[in-house]
């Protein structure tokens, strides 16, 4: 099977909780935060509720990749009401992760592939999203898909940058 983009349901939950295990916090990770398939359930239940899609990467061995997008009035985190603060809005946006795709995925464009298919399903509105200073790579990789730095933020004693793209 080759690559296949979808959009996530709740069945899912498991699944995507298994790929964000090695990236989150407690792990030592580069994502903010940990997410148990609780978790997940639950931001998936949100995201459907919304109209707001989830974008998986799979193949035939797995789940690659999954890129979040929550509406811009689910502020319940702290981190994403200081990112509405800080946003300079000038029309409808949307919050933007988290991403995270396995390492045999990476270098394969699946984030850009995931990009094109969120902004497919969410045309004319701006992602906004936020990534730790210190994570050059997901910089980088941000940056080619056009997103640019709107602001810095510290935020649980970590410095942040506030990014944006359509």
């Amino acid at each position: 099977m080759p690559l296949q983009l979808r959009n996530a349901n709740t069945a899912d939950a498991a699944t995507i909780a298994a790929l964000m295990l090695p990236d989150s916090s407690s792990q030592g990770g580069t994502l903010h935060g940990d997410f148990p398939p609780e978790k997940i359930r639950h931001w998936l239940e949100q995201t459907m509720e919304d109209g707001m899609p989830v974008i998986l990467a799979e193949d035939q061995a797995g789940l690659l990749g999954v890129l979040f997008s929550s509406h811009a009035t689910r502020q319940e985190s702290p981190v994403s009401a200081a990112m509405a603060q800080l946003h300079q809005a000038d029309g409808p946006f949307y919050f933007y992760g988290p991403v995270c795709i396995a390492p045999r995925g990476r270098g394969q464009g699946l984030l850009a592939a995931m990009w094109q298919q969120l902004r497919a399903q969410l045309p004319g509105q701006q992602a906004v999203l936020f990534i730790h200073a210190n994570n050059p790579a997901s910089l980088k990789a941000h940056a080619r898909l056009g997103m640019v730095v709107e602001n810095r933020f510290t935020f649980e004693g970590q410095d942040c940058l506030l990014l944006t793209g359509i």
